[in-house]
């Protein structure tokens, strides 16, 4: 790694549902404090529902229940995702290869920003319960792709709004990625 590359986090490359949109100033002020104070996280009881076993006193009714509601919050992660895009919110929505990191990421994408744009952005991590992180970037890169696709921006965001919480669930994410990219490239080379 050369002196200049310095980086505060590691950087992962996976394939995510993101939604983001432009902002203005003034949207970036009524949203700056609503992100920095509430987590997005989305906490379920996730031990009553993958180690039920464990339990002594727990019947099947129990078991199936608990299974039917981690089906239903796919459910309503999967319509609320496709009624957006039928409404054609101000949103872009799209699921797309990302350059991921704890102060930012990278994606191509069909709409042009400018550089030094605010943009609302919102992150599913793939991972139950499916966190959906909303943070507040500004554009640092915004440039025409020269390839075969005509009309293809290469796009960069840094974090300037994140809630720590909602970093933390991200920053733990790109190590799981990491250790699996790590564990398959031991894998194939031995």
């Amino acid at each position: 790694m050369r002196e200049d590359e310095k980086r505060e986090f590691f950087r992962v490359h996976d394939h995510l549902l993101i939604e983001y949109r432009q902002i203005s100033a003034e949207d970036f002020a009524k949203l700056k404090d609503f992100i920095l104070h509430n987590s997005t996280q989305v906490i379920d009881k996730i031990n009553e529902v993958y180690f039920k076993e464990e339990k002594e006193s727990t019947s099947k009714n129990d078991q199936i229940y608990a299974y039917m509601q981690v089906i239903n919050k796919k459910l309503d992660t999967i319509i609320d995702y496709l009624y957006k895009l039928q409404c054609g919110e101000a949103y872009h929505g799209l699921q797309t290869d990302v350059n991921i990191s704890g102060a930012g990421l990278q994606f191509e994408c069909d709409s042009p920003l400018q550089q030094g744009v605010y943009v609302e952005l919102k992150v599913v991590i793939p991972v139950f319960p499916y966190p959906k992180i909303t943070a507040i970037c500004e554009v640092v890169r915004a440039q025409d792709l020269i390839s075969s696709t005509i009309g293809r921006f290469g796009i960069a965001l840094k974090f300037l709004v994140i809630n720590e919480k909602d970093r933390d669930i991200l920053i733990n994410y790109i190590f799981v990625k990491e250790r699996e990219y790590l564990r398959q490239k031991k894998e194939t080379t031995s």
